[in-house]
């Protein structure tokens, strides 16, 4: 599991000293999210971060009428958690569940701060990974401008197994379509 962290850690930053990597085990803790189980509620502060070694999340808010709405997926070699709660302690705005046993490596807040504040590569890998997320964000909100056929199009070709892996309803949330309407799609993009 560690070795997947690393590599990641590696791929983002290609000069993270390798010694300093062994020095990031004693705060990582290995375990198991089991499938329908929240990592995080909304209201509730995260005190915890995990790298997803193997498995599915989805991020999601629910409206006052109890609708809902899909916000994000992590999959394997993705971050999970909620930022503002793991620095600031703010409670959480989204509510995130595994959608599949999810084998991850969790890192408390207190140790998540200390490495911040300790370690220079750390840092440095983290900075880059808030870049990628904000580029992520932003390319998120421009595909709103698009069709919902392109917005499809889109999701499969950054997650090709998507469909095998997340109910239709929770894709068509996240597409902000009914399930009927993605069904269309489906059925549109087959033929």
């Amino acid at each position: 599991m560690y070795k997947q962290l690393f590599e990641h850690i590696k791929k983002t930053c290609p000069n993270y000293p390798e010694e300093d990597l062994n020095l990031l085990l004693p705060y990582f803790e290995s375990k198991i999210i089991t499938k329908k189980s929240l990592f995080l509620k909304v209201g509730d502060v995260c005190n915890t971060a995990a790298f997803a070694v193997k498995g599915c999340f989805r991020y999601f808010t629910t409206n006052s009428e109890g609708e809902e709405f899909i916000t994000r997926f992590a999959f394997n070699d993705y971050w999970v958690g909620e930022i503002q709660g793991m620095i600031h302690g703010t409670p959480s705005m989204v509510s995130i569940e595994a959608l599949e046993d999810c084998s991850v490596l969790t890192i408390s807040a207190t140790d998540y701060n200390y490495l911040l504040q300790n370690s220079r590569p750390f840092a440095d890998f983290i900075e880059k990974k808030f870049a990628k997320a904000f580029q992520s964000a932003e390319i998120r909100s421009s595909e709103f401008a698009e069709s919902a056929e392109n917005r499809y199009q889109i999701l499969l070709s950054k997650f090709p197994d998507i469909t095998q892996r997340v109910p239709q309803y929770y894709i068509a949330s996240y597409l902000g379509i009914t399930p009927e309407s993605l069904s269309r799609l489906r059925k549109k993009s087959i033929s």
